[in-house]
């Protein structure tokens, strides 16, 4: 069980909700019957844990998180470099303290709802109204976020959650001072100025903070060329000049405010260039294929991909299929990596796909590497496959590079039996 309904994302994001939870129901079992009590802290605890849950998610925190877990020597005990290298599932905590932001402004809505009604304490219409909508806007954010919608409706889920967040700030702004303002007054013979009933409130400091953030990224926009180099019908390699550090990855639109779809980068034989690599997975994949773009915007920092956390290992075995192997490449051929590894890639006619060039690259970087063809040689048993390349190269972990399903299959054949095994979670 502790390697799915309970692994480690969702150990995560249970121990963040149960913390709220418990907290919440502190607060009203407290018994404080006032208003002026009880608003305040649900307001302060719904922005705390979204300012937690919008940091944890920006690029150059999360690249830091990695690098922190990055600097366990190889010589540190291989228990503790197992535990570590499950940081990137750290996303438990933004949906942990996304959901319990939304159950603390629950409680806020009803605490404004019902006092307006009785008239005590708030008598303008207007905080019900934005704390009501703004409520809706995280109901809708929850709502899309949920796996299974995510999954199925990726691009409904990435629009809602751009700009049904932008207007959860700005109208997260009104309410805050629309509640400040009501909360000042409650002192009629001398109210203090709406400034400084603002910044005496902890919610005040936590939505500068993240509106910096949510802006920030968006201030580092810039189109980026791109040279393709057509592999086949089924794939393509775009080639780049942005400067990279290693293990990481680049998400790229053709608009700003249109879809963006995230790649692993590597470099290219010339230790200059850096490419990704597309293959047909979608509409947006073929038409990208049929016809790409010499320019794409990318934003922000570039982020740090799992295969970073592969390097505190020292024997690791790569599993990758199709395209996969790029973030592969960009681990073997790090020059810093000190560890050993092997690459077992898995494609269908990976020479008519992808050349042969880059699978003579792939021996080079990689000489015991182990390169099927799915197409001649039949579909492996991926998990048997995994299990005796690692026993064989007595390896510390296994690295899988591919597809959800499979990603997610082999991860459990190897945790079920005791072997470290990790790969992307696809939790965004």
């Amino acid at each position: 069980l502790r390697h799915t309904g309970l692994n480690v994302y969702r150990r995560i994001f249970s121990i963040v909700f149960v913390a709220n939870l418990a907290g919440l129901i502190g607060l009203l079992a407290a018994g404080h019957s006032s208003i002026l009590t009880h608003m305040p802290y649900a307001a302060n605890a719904a922005a705390a844990n979204f300012l937690v849950a919008i940091l944890i998610r920006q690029d150059y925190i999360f690249n830091m998180i990695f690098r922190v877990c990055q600097l366990v020597p190889l010589s540190a005990p291989l228990r503790l470099r197992r535990i570590l290298a499950k940081v990137y599932e750290h996303g438990g905590m933004h949906s942990g303290c996304a959901i319990a932001g939304t159950m603390w402004f629950i409680l806020l809505t009803v605490l404004i709802v019902v006092n307006f009604e009785t008239g005590r304490i708030i008598h303008t219409p207007l905080v019900p109204i934005f704390t009501v909508l703004l409520l809706i806007c995280f109901l809708v954010l929850c709502v899309f976020a949920h796996p299974a919608i995510r999954h199925r409706f990726h691009n409904s889920f990435e629009f809602t959650h751009r700009f049904a967040g932008w207007c959860s700030i700005i109208v997260f702004w009104v309410d805050l001072v629309l509640i400040a303002d009501t909360v000042r007054l409650q002192n009629t013979t001398s109210p203090e100025p709406l400034g400084i009933a603002l910044v005496k409130l902890p919610a005040f400091w936590f939505l500068i903070i993240m509106s910096v953030h949510i802006v920030l990224p968006w201030l580092r926009l810039r189109k980026v060329a791109f040279t393709a180099e057509r592999l086949s019908e089924h794939a393509i390699r775009l080639h780049h000049k942005e400067h990279m550090g290693p293990y990481r990855g680049i998400a790229i639109a053709e608009s700003p405010l249109g879809e963006w779809h995230p790649f692993a980068c590597f470099p290219d034989g010339d230790g200059v260039n850096n490419s990704i690599m597309i293959s047909h997975a979608g509409d947006w994949t073929r038409r990208t294929i049929d016809n790409p773009k010499s320019h794409y915007y990318v934003k922000g920092v570039l982020k740090t991909n799992v295969l970073n956390m592969a390097s505190i290992f020292n024997r690791v075995l790569l599993v990758t299929t199709g395209t996969g192997i790029g973030p592969a490449l960009s681990f073997v051929a790090e020059p810093s990596r000190k560890g050993q590894c092997q690459v077992l890639w898995v494609s269908s006619s990976p020479e008519k796909t992808f050349g042969q060039p880059l699978i003579d690259w792939v021996y080079t970087l990689n000489g015991n590497a182990v390169v099927w063809d799915s197409k001649k040689d039949g579909r492996p048993d991926m998990v048997a496959l995994t299990l005796r390349l690692y026993k064989e190269m007595n390896a510390e972990a296994v690295f899988v590079v591919s597809n959800p399903k499979l990603t997610k299959q082999l991860v459990y054949g190897c945790e079920s039996r005791g072997i470290p095994a990790y790969g992307p979670i696809f939790d965004s």
